[in-house]
C-alpha cells in the first residue's frame, strides 16, 4: 500500500513539474497626444455695385446686370438666397421697383443666367450644391425690367442676399 501511495505522490510531484508555470502578465503604458485647431467659419459677401436700368422710357423693356462676389471657408457648403426685394408683391409673386410706398411701380426680374432662364429671389429660389473655396465666387445678376406706361420718376427697391452656411 505504502508503495502505491509513493507511486501516486511521485506521479503527481512530476506532473506538477511538467505542467507550464502561469507567469503574471506584464503591463506597459503609453500616452497619445490628440490636438485640433479650430477654426471659425466665415463667410462674406461683397456686390460689386447697383444693378441700375439708367433712364427707360415708361413703354421700354430693359435689361441691366451686376454681379457679387461670396467667399467662404475652404470645403464649408453653402446655399445662396435672394429674397424679391422689399416692394416684392407676395400674392402676384412679383417685384416692383417703386417711388414710396403705396405707388405704382415696374416690375422687374432678376436671374442667375443670361439667358434668362433661373431666377433669383422668387418663389424661394436658391442656389445650392456650392462650397467654399476660401476666395470669393463671383455670382452674376441679370435683370430685366418691364414697361409699364404711366409710371415716370425716380424707383428704386432693395434685394437681401442671404449666405447660409
Amino acid at each position: 500500500m505504502m508503495n502505491i501511495k509513493n507511486s501516486i505522490l511521485a506521479a503527481s510531484l512530476l506532473l506538477a513539474t511538467a505542467l507550464p508555470m502561469q507567469s503574471q502578465a506584464a503591463v506597459a503604458t503609453g500616452k497619445i497626444n490628440v490636438t485640433a485647431t479650430t477654426v471659425a467659419i466665415t463667410a462674406n459677401i461683397v456686390v460689386a455695385g447697383p444693378i441700375a436700368f439708367g433712364a427707360v422710357a415708361d413703354t421700354v423693356t430693359s435689361t441691366a446686370q451686376s454681379s457679387f462676389d461670396v467667399t467662404v471657408s475652404n470645403g464649408v457648403p453653402y446655399t445662396i438666397n435672394m429674397d424679391g426685394g422689399a416692394n416684392f408683391n407676395v400674392a402676384a409673386n412679383k417685384s416692383f421697383l417703386k417711388s414710396g410706398a403705396g405707388a405704382n411701380g415696374r416690375e422687374y426680374i432678376l436671374y442667375q443666367n443670361i439667358s434668362n432662364t433661373v431666377v433669383w429671389g422668387r418663389a424661394g429660389i436658391i442656389k445650392t450644391g456650392v462650397s467654399g473655396t476660401g476666395i470669393a465666387q463671383t455670382y452674376n445678376i441679370y435683370g430685366k425690367l418691364f414697361s409699364a406706361p404711366g409710371t415716370t420718376g425716380a424707383v428704386t427697391d432693395v434685394v437681401t442676399v442671404t449666405v447660409t452656411y
